[in-house]
């Protein structure tokens, strides 16, 4: 079976009947102390939808909830303030997906993987420190790591929130740390390369992303720079003669990359490497994170988004539009 309805496709009045993903379940009680509502999101690759199934009877308040799959039935009925809608929903039965990889249901990066894969083995292939290619090698030699970490989101939201996104985060942050070792000659490269490759590692068990894309138990209660540092952890101790010293700077510039105590990072970058690979992997963070807000905006005909909380601000549409009228302007000239 073909999946024929896509989230990116409904709109206001559109009847819902197909197969979706089921996220983020919560039931709340009504003031009659009574009623049971079940609010929740339906979801494929290309998005997400909030829904409501009101009047849930108790008795399949434990069913509904366990439901990853379903087959769902209704209609979108709202269009809120901030311009996304909201589904009431029918009928919700539990089902499997339309594909068995998942393929409908989970976004993937539209670069080609395994040039990125390529592109990282190089990178190591490239490191002169014996200390440090080792330890990278530890890791990318292993066929196990190297399928989760071409595999895994980069975030659930923001930037890259999609399968591939963390090899493609990861790829762009070491072009943008050989740019920065290009211009300041201090930086040691194979150091700084090192740890770009290895920043986001423990991205790798904070999310789940075989059915759906989620924060797993571990990534809620630890975060990925500790299960990060955990990881280097155990594979230095696995090696011979692993400095101590270089062993401190690794695991400094992986605690200290967020750049600031209140985004996560126990420590604030204090050596060369530290705050480069902080403001690169910043910097493609927040980049990504932008293209994509203009991307799920582009058929929105305002100059202005709506609200971004992660940036604090609304951001310009128009901005491509008027730079594309200048330059064909200046062409007839």
């Amino acid at each position: 079976m073909v999946k024929k309805q896509m989230v990116d496709n409904l709109s206001l009045n559109t009847k819902i009947d197909d197969i979706f993903i089921i996220k983020n379940v919560e039931f709340r009680v009504r003031r009659d102390k009574r009623t049971i509502d079940m609010f929740f999101k339906i979801a494929d690759k290309t998005g997400e939808i909030e829904a409501i199934n009101w009047d849930v009877s108790s008795d399949k308040v434990e069913e509904l909830g366990k439901i990853e799959f379903a087959r769902v039935q209704g209609q979108i009925t709202k269009r809120k303030i901030d311009r996304t809608l909201q589904a009431t929903v029918s009928s919700l039965i539990k089902t499997t997906p339309l594909n068995e990889d998942y393929s409908d249901y989970l976004p993937q990066s539209k670069e080609n993987l395994d040039e990125l894969m390529d592109n990282i083995f190089s990178k190591i292939d490239s490191i002169e420190n014996y200390h440090l290619q080792n330890l990278l090698k530890s890791f990318f030699d292993d066929p196990e790591f190297a399928q989760k970490f071409k595999r895994a989101p980069a975030a659930t939201k923001v930037h890259q929130p999609y399968l591939g996104g963390l090899l493609e985060h990861t790829v762009n942050v070491v072009d943008i740390c050989e740019t920065v070792g290009n211009i300041y000659k201090e930086m040691n490269r194979d150091f700084l390369i090192t740890m770009a490759i290895l920043h986001d590692i423990g991205k790798i068990r904070e999310y789940a992303y075989d059915k759906a894309m989620e924060h797993t138990d571990e990534g809620k209660l630890l975060g990925h720079i500790t299960i990060g540092i955990e990881m280097v952890d155990q594979k230095i101790k696995s090696l011979d003669s692993f400095p101590k010293d270089l062993e401190l700077m690794a695991k400094h510039t992986l605690l200290s990359h967020h750049g600031h105590f209140e985004f996560g990072s126990p420590r604030l970058p204090s050596i060369l490497a530290a705050i480069a690979l902080h403001y690169a992997d910043e910097m493609d963070a927040k980049v990504s994170g932008f293209i994509n807000i203009k991307e799920e905006n582009k058929d929105f005909k305002e100059k202005w988004s709506k609200w971004i909380w992660w940036l604090e601000r609304s951001i310009y549409l128009d901005e491509k539009a008027i730079l594309k009228n200048k330059i064909n302007e200046a062409e007839k000239k």
